[in-house]
């Protein structure tokens, strides 16, 4: 978690005016600003001694008196009104309530005013620039199409891994993890709505909140579902496990449904300062969340693969991977091991539904169903129980699906997508690693 933490503070421009605040409060100058004349924007700065206010310095043509708006909000970062323009007050006065109601009905409200507006200024919305590396538009645009991917690729990956680590032990799939998955990104909407009670509380608290709160909350549903269904059911025949943990997932899926609503959450966007990778022709532009994003799964997947195959746990969970009686007479204590997997894994889980409430800014009780069976499928394809696999299955289809919507029609993206994936599993049955079969009997032999 500390890593998270770490990439998003050399990240942050940590600056003093929201960005968003300021784009509508430029906006605003253009719109009160004397008719017909080209506004020139001097500075944005925070209104002193006002909560979530903006003053925006600007000048135009023929007029030397110093010329201003102040734009109050109604709600900081992550406060639903966070976009609301509650008052206005320029170098002439304050608008009236009939005048606010008219700058939002007639510009406002329209639909690309803001970024118009902001377009006919001299300003440019606060980013930050990484590189002056100006590679050929094509370069650029395959580098910007890079980033979706391990964006995508940061979702599907971990999921795939949790499914990896749990079919490694048991030699079942639980077709539930993809809930587990949405029980995380609940948990990080829980986090960061509790964050935005508390004043102290700056983008970072909240993340580490919002961390903290999908992490735990995901592991111990995984674990209470793994000690309840998942491993009472390990040693019965595939149908029943698969028809159980189906029903499971419905379930689930309809615990959230009833408990939280049927609409989508929707997240206001937290470090949303765009990062300009390269310049050119066509410049590589990350948002600060995203980029975040990509650093921590580039570190944390890895680690976990490699905490994995070198510490003591690794070598135990591979031991009962292989033979679980040999491993129990070993002296290994299965139970326990099962345990940490089942945490870890619903942790792993965890990291998807982080990606969704963090990256696309969206959560719903309904995404489980799809964004499990795409996990599952990356598992697979990489090679059942193969954890390498699962990773490399994960980047597998983030290529496949953000190539396809890059340069095709992207209606049409899962069936190709899933078409390809049927190929491969014609072409290579035992998946990218080739470790054993895709699919085979679950264990006779009760590991808790």
């Amino acid at each position: 978690m500390a890593l998270l933490f770490c990439a998003a503070a050399l990240l942050s421009a940590c600056g003093d005016v929201d960005r968003q605040q300021a784009k509508i409060c430029v906006a605003v100058a253009t719109a009160v600003a004397p008719e017909n004349q080209k506004v020139s924007i001097q500075s944005v700065i925070p209104l002193v001694g006002v909560s979530h206010a903006v003053r925006v310095n600007y000048s135009v043509p023929g007029m030397a008196l110093p010329l201003y708006v102040d734009c109050a909000f109604g709600g900081g970062m992550l406060e639903p009104g966070r976009s609301d323009v509650i008052g206005v007050r320029g170098y002439d006065g304050a608008l009236s309530e009939r005048e606010l109601l008219t700058l939002y009905r007639w510009f406002l409200s329209r639909d690309d005013f803001i970024d118009r507006a902001v377009a006919e200024t001299n300003w440019q919305p606060e980013s930050i620039q990484l590189l002056s590396w100006a590679p050929p538009k094509a370069v650029g645009f395959a580098l910007q199409q890079v980033t979706n991917i391990l964006n995508l690729a940061a979702l599907y990956s971990p999921l795939a891994l949790a499914f990896a680590l749990i079919y490694g032990l048991i030699r079942r799939i639980n077709m539930a993890f993809g809930q587990i998955t949405v029980i995380g990104g609940y948990g990080a909407i829980f986090g960061i709505v509790a964050a935005v009670g508390i004043p102290s509380f700056g983008p970072f608290a909240t993340l580490a909140l919002a961390v903290a709160c999908a992490v735990s909350l995901a592991a111990l549903w995984g674990w209470l579902v793994g000690r309840t269904v998942v491993l009472p059911l390990a040693d019965r025949p595939d149908r029943a496990f698969m028809i159980a943990t189906i029903g499971l997932g419905i379930a689930l899926s309809e615990m959230l449904r009833l408990g939280q609503g049927a609409r989508e959450i929707w997240v206001e966007p937290m470090l949303d300062t765009p990062v300009i990778l390269t310049a050119g022709a066509f410049p590589v532009v990350v948002p600060e969340m995203r980029l975040v994003i990509i650093l921590v799964a580039l570190i944390v997947l890895p680690a976990v693969l490699a905490f994995m195959r070198l510490s003591r746990f690794g070598r135990a969970w591979l031991s009962v991977a292989d033979d679980p009686v040999m491993a129990r007479l070993a002296g290994i204590n299965t139970g326990a091991v099962t345990a940490v997997t089942l945490i870890l894994a619903s942790a792993l889980a965890a990291g998807g539904g982080l990606v969704l409430a963090l990256s696309y800014g969206t959560i719903s009780f309904s995404m489980g169903l799809m964004v499990g069976l795409k996990a599952l499928l990356a598992s697979l394809v990489g090679g059942a129980g193969s954890l390498l696999g699962a990773v490399l299955g994960g980047l597998l289809i983030a290529t496949l699906e953000t190539a396809w919507s890059a340069y095709f029609d992207s209606t049409s993206r899962d069936i190709v997508v899933l078409g390809v994936l049927t190929l491969l599993f014609l072409l290579r049955p035992n998946g990218l690693m080739g470790l054993g079969k895709a699919l085979e009997e679950g264990r006779g032999t009760r590991l808790s």
